[in-house]
């Protein structure tokens, strides 16, 4: 399985903006994944999206929701969320730069040029 980004946004240096992806350090390899098999007919069990009362429901009418009372919802559309984030998720803002000995440790690398 190709490896998932943690977090997702741009660092920013006055005008220039540079993508960033993070990614966990570790390594899952080694982890087993079991899936849920119906002993009978040894195939995998697959989860439906349902709807208690309707039955199945399609992905495109499934939206986001927040509880705001025993299941009472607001549900949101995806630009209505889009607007509410905060651009700071997204952006790490450089103001400015330290010395190398500023930084507890001293510098670990040498830089040649």
């Amino acid at each position: 399985m190709a490896a998932r980004a943690y977090w997702k946004g741009f660092l920013r240096l006055s005008l220039v903006s540079i993508a960033v992806e993070i990614f966990n350090a570790v390594e899952s390899k080694s982890e087993i994944s079991f899936r849920q098999i119906h002993k009978p007919s040894g195939r995998r069990i697959n989860y439906t999206k349902t709807v208690q009362g309707i039955g199945e429901v399609k992905s495109a009418d499934i939206v986001k929701g927040y509880e705001v009372d025993n299941n009472n919802y607001m549900t949101l559309e995806p630009e209505e969320i889009d607007a509410l984030k905060l651009e700071s998720k997204k952006t790490i803002d450089l103001v400015r730069f330290v010395d190398a000995s500023d930084i507890r440790g001293g510098p670990r690398t040498t830089v040649r040029q």
